[in-house]
């Protein structure tokens, strides 16, 4: 009998979590945001990290005011966010672990060299940056592809084109058939029964939507699955913030874009999230 697919949320589960090499638990980055191919079946391809990639998120003056000054500091005419191949991950729980040797980035090593190296008692820069260098080196050597073990974490110079970032599902109005405002997204349900990734393990999908009737704020985790509204308490301060909350699946949607999203079924026939 084959083993069911792994189900996560993305905003609950990823989005925010520290990402870790499994050979050292050394911390490299946070997940930020998402690369998604999309399409009938969409699938997540690649972690994004670094201020172009939490900017956008952000949006308004703090994400503007996050990913001009990156730009700042960036040596490339086009610059974008730094990637992650979800090949690479080995373990997603409080942190997302990934294989390999990581490759330097170029904004953490500007901030290492110009701003940490300068604080009284600041150590091991000088160990990073010759650590970084060999890395480097390795990765760089005459355009070779780079060594099975380094974990290729690289500057974009834009989005890829034919992907979109996951970010882009989040905080969306959603309209019902009619036109009528159901709601607003609050997280995306990813199954991994996607493609084979490299021929290491298959791919996270998105699989649908939870759909709040109020936006305000972040979900929790206390207003889906077995024990729906448990604690109590809490249940109570999660309806009283964000309203019903329900889930469309994937072929429920109907349309989206950057701005809104479209149901192809009315609100009362998406399903509760009691069961997710």
């Amino acid at each position: 009998m084959s083993e069911p697919a792994r189900v996560l949320h993305a905003r609950l589960h990823l989005l925010d979590r520290q990402v870790a090499r499994e050979s050292d638990d050394r911390l490299l980055c946070k997940v930020d945001d998402l690369e998604v191919r999309p399409g009938d079946r969409p699938y997540v391809t690649a972690i994004l990290s670094g201020p172009l990639a939490l900017g956008p998120r952000l949006g308004g003056l703090p994400g503007w005011l996050m990913s001009e000054t990156d730009r700042l500091f960036r040596g490339e005419e086009r610059p974008g966010p730094y990637r992650i191949e979800m090949s690479a991950v080995t373990e997603i729980g409080s942190a997302v672990r990934v294989a390999g040797h990581r490759q330097d980035l170029a904004l953490e090593r500007w901030l290492t060299r110009n701003v940490v190296s300068r604080i009284p008692g600041a150590v091991g820069t000088e160990e990073q940056d010759a650590s970084d260098s060999s890395t480097r080196d390795a990765s760089d050597d005459g355009g070779r592809e780079a060594p099975e073990n380094t974990l290729r974490v690289r500057e974009r110079r834009e989005d890829r084109p034919g992907t979109m970032r996951l970010a882009g599902l989040l905080g969306r109005t959603v309209r019902g058939p009619s036109g009528e405002v159901a709601g607003n997204t609050v997280d995306v349900r990813l199954v991994q029964d996607g493609p084979l990734l490299a021929e290491v393990q298959q791919a996270f999908r998105p699989a649908g939507l939870l759909i709040a009737r109020r936006r305000a704020g972040r979900l929790f985790g206390y207003e889906r699955g077995p024990g729906l509204w448990r604690p109590s308490l809490l249940g109570a301060l999660v309806r009283r913030m964000h309203g019903e909350i329900r889930y469309a699946e994937w072929d429920q949607i109907e349309s989206y874009d950057d701005e809104e999203i479209t149901l192809r079924v009315a609100w009362d026939r998406l399903r509760t999230t009691a069961d997710l």
